[in-house]
């Protein structure tokens, strides 16, 4: 048994060694192959071989020791040191049986390994179970995991099982306290209210979504002027019923935004709010919060004015049958007294998206992707839908609101001093600011022309991505995949600055208030303004 003096000279041995290491903090990150990375603090990563990964779960954090990796000197190794947090406590899968083994097989992406459940961990599970399980073991000692099933989902045979899954995955909400109740029953009593509002019902508005939507946010027309179109975007106005810390306020709060998943959607609002009530149901009336743009033949927006408002839309009509006009001059496909407004709508549309493509940044196109179920409400085929004029039609007027809500805000915040927070932006700051060096490096290497713009400015950035765009090269087509790596994520934000990622200035989104919390709030806020 070592006495005091050797104890403590170990102990400074200890000391030293650790000293000259390099010892980092951070964050696993797993793949779908066995090895992994460790995120450091300082925005490096570290590899993970997979002994390693086998003793942590993904989000874990962990301190680890660098050392560099020895055929490339630009990169880093990771060897374990110890566990400093495991955020990952309950996971979810499916029941396996593997000789005298018993597992859950986790969908997580990064977490690619079967975790045991002991004997009497097991509850009455069968093979193929869907199961929710807590950790009760933690692998970081020695690599051995275990959890115990604290429910059965079901069974793959079970109607509706996917909905069910993903919703107690995730935690969404699905039942309303009895004040949100009363309150949706007092809503459902009262008459639509028009006092001091302006009385729309006579423009030839019309929804334009998925055929199977009930949630109808918008409502749209564009008439034709002298120098362009006068577009009309008519938004749902929950917020003329629900106020800010009313009980339903404050489950949509809890929600945030309506989740879709296979087989229906978890609302942020009741059903009987979120399909009707709110709903932009053709051939009713209903208060909304307009936005009348005045666009001219180059797309640039010139004018524009928010209002409260009584509206009436005139139909209902699907992505399908606008295409179908549009692409096909199928006049037969939407009714007759639509066509002309449809055709005006197009021209503006084409006009937004040219003077975007112009002065701002257009995004990639990509397909949509629908999920066929079958009776059983399971996912029976995913089908693959190639983005229609119709849909950028409505894109295009989406993005024109809110550029002008995020304008209106900007304005206001302007007068009222910046810290004052007059309405939520969606901000993006564009590339980390770690990898702008790195950039600014390929840059001058590759496409030296480019290497002296501030891409750390909206203009600069704005340049930067277009020159990218349309230039054919390879080194411009390298260099634009390698842009989209070091991105940063989106943001709210109430200070007023830039939307790089679509090269606009200002963006505040007002057009999805039924579905979406931070339009509701924002809706709010333009008519206390006003």
């Amino acid at each position: 048994m070592l006495d005091a003096s050797a104890l403590s000279q170990l102990n400074q041995l200890k000391v030293g060694i650790r000293a000259d290491k390099d010892i980092q903090a951070g964050t696993v990150r797993g793949t779908q192959s066995r090895f992994g990375f460790v995120v450091l603090d300082d925005g490096r990563e570290a590899f993970l071989p997979p002994d390693a990964m086998a003793r942590v779960f993904p989000g874990d954090r962990v301190e680890v020791c660098l050392t560099q990796n020895e055929s490339n000197k630009d990169k880093w190794d990771a060897e374990l040191e110890s566990l400093i947090e495991s955020p990952l406590k309950v996971v979810f899968g499916r029941y396996l049986i593997r000789g005298k083994g018993f597992f859950v097989a986790t969908d997580m992406p990064q977490l690619n390994r079967w975790l045991f459940i002991p004997p009497k961990a097991r509850a009455k599970a069968e093979e193929g179970d869907f199961l929710e399980c807590l950790i009760t073991r933690h692998p970081f000692e020695d690599g051995k995991s275990q959890v115990k099933i604290t429910d059965i989902l079901g069974k793959d045979t079970d109607v509706g099982i996917e909905h069910k899954v993903i919703q107690r995955k995730h935690q969404l909400p699905t039942n309303w306290s009895a004040d949100a109740q009363q309150q949706l029953s007092e809503i459902e009593a009262k008459t639509i209210d028009a006092t001091n509002r302006e009385d729309l019902t006579a423009l030839p508005l019309v929804t334009i979504d998925s055929a199977s939507t009930q949630d109808m946010d918008d409502a749209v027309c564009a008439e034709v002027t002298a120098d362009g179109w006068l577009l009309s975007v008519a938004i749902a106005d929950p917020s003329s019923d629900i106020a800010s810390g009313s009980p339903l306020d404050d489950a949509a709060l809890e929600r945030a935004n309506t989740t879709y998943l296979p087989g229906g959607p978890v609302t942020m609002l009741p059903e009987e709010l979120a399909h009707d009530r709110f709903s932009l149901v053709a051939g009713a009336p209903r208060q909304a919060l307009v936005c009348r743009m005045n666009i001219s033949q180059k797309g640039e927006i010139s004018h524009y004015q928010f209002s409260e408002a009584l509206i009436n839309s005139r139909h209902k009509l699907s992505y399908e049958q606008v295409a179908d006009l549009l692409e096909n001059d199928n006049t037969e496909a939407v009714p007759a007294d639509t066509i002309d407004a449809l055709s005006a709508l197009d021209d503006c549309a084409q006009a937004l998206n040219a003077y975007r493509g112009e002065h701002m940044l257009l995004m990639e196109d990509r397909d949509d992707f629908e999920l066929q179920l079958n009776e059983q409400k399971h996912i029976a085929a995913i089908v693959r839908q190639q983005r229609s004029r119709a849909q950028q039609l409505i894109e295009e007027s989406m993005l024109a609101t809110n550029r002008s809500a995020g304008d209106f805000f900007a304005q206001h915040a302007a007068k009222a001093g910046e810290e004052k927070c007059v309405g939520i932006f969606s901000s993006h700051g564009g590339f980390r600011a770690e990898r702008v060096d790195a950039i600014t490096q390929l840059l001058a290497k590759d496409l030296p022309e480019l290497a002296t713009l501030d891409i750390k400015s909206l203009e600069g950035y704005r340049q930067l991505i277009q020159s990218l765009q349309r230039n054919d090269s390879d080194a411009a087509q390298n260099q634009l995949a390698a842009c989209r790596l070091m991105l940063q994520a989106g943001v709210l934000t109430h200070l007023p600055k830039p939307h790089m990622g679509l090269g606009m200035g200002y963006y505040a989104t007002v057009t999805s208030p039924i579905r979406r919390y931070n339009d509701l709030f924002n809706h709010r806020a333009i008519k206390a303004l006003l």
